[in-house]
């Protein structure tokens, strides 16, 4: 069972960037596995995958230096901040839980209201074909300064954000293609993850058994994921990114019944 799960999400992560976290964590939560250790086990999944699958996309240009710049500073200054809740025990347990279920159900929300609305109409959608490179669009790029730091908080006390909030966040402020914004978010959640994944290992949150029979199959996945990528439309991309985001939330609703 635990390995299916891994090879679904490896390939979810491949093709969309989401799914270490958004998927990985409310699937573990509803197998019967704490939420601390879910958090913590994921986040070692998510590292491994992820480096697996930010290599294979750097490789192929789905990578923007500028933007990695806009969200990776300041995520890893959520990261320190959300450290520090969890050694104090400020937030713990049942907390965590409802943590976890507000962010992707807010996620899911948002992604609905862009579907129905087509898009958020901001300036950095005045031309309807998508950019090669990131821009600097007014303020819009700052609001991924803000963004970054909530997501690398999120993933400290979680281990969802790197690739779902922050995936919805570029996809909305940025006019980039969706292909490029998957593989500089890989590489912006790898680096997130890593981070992440020592402090929870410093505070004996990660199951190395379970671990071991998640990654194997998550890697495959990861790889055939990436495969599919490079054959979507951007339209299918955004699509695949929704459906992975409201598969979670449904995922940890069910887990809370």
């Amino acid at each position: 069972m635990f390995e299916v799960l891994g090879l679904a999400v490896g390939f979810l992560v491949g093709l969309t960037g989401i799914g270490g976290g958004a998927l990985m964590t409310p699937s573990l939560i509803l197998l019967g596995v704490s939420v601390e250790r879910a958090v913590g086990t994921d986040l070692a999944y998510a590292f491994t995958v992820k480096s697996f699958s930010s290599v294979i996309h750097k490789k192929g240009q789905n990578f923007d230096s500028k933007l990695f710049l806009y969200t990776a500073p300041p995520g890893v200054a959520g990261i320190a901040t959300g450290y520090y809740l969890l050694k104090e025990r400020i937030v713990h347990g049942d907390i965590l839980t409802a943590i976890l279920g507000v962010v992707l159900l807010a996620v899911s929300i948002l992604m609905i209201y862009s579907g129905v609305r087509h898009r958020i109409k901001t300036e950095c959608f005045a031309c309807e074909k998508y950019c090669e490179t990131f821009e600097n669009n007014g303020g819009n790029a700052y609001w991924l300064v803000i963004v970054g730091f909530a997501v690398g908080l999120l993933v400290q006390l979680t281990s969802v954000g790197s690739g779902t909030l922050l995936t919805f966040a570029v996809l909305n402020l940025t006019n980039l293609k969706p292909n490029r914004i998957v593989g500089t978010d890989l590489v912006t959640s790898t680096l997130l993850s890593g981070l992440a994944l020592l402090s929870h290992g410093s505070l004996g949150n990660v199951d190395i058994a379970l671990t071991f029979r998640l990654i194997p199959a998550g890697i495959f996945g990861a790889f055939a994921g990436y495969l599919v990528s490079r054959k979507c439309s951007p339209s299918v991309l955004k699509m695949a990114i929704s459906a992975s985001i409201g598969l979670a939330s449904l995922t940890l609703i069910a887990g809370k019944f």
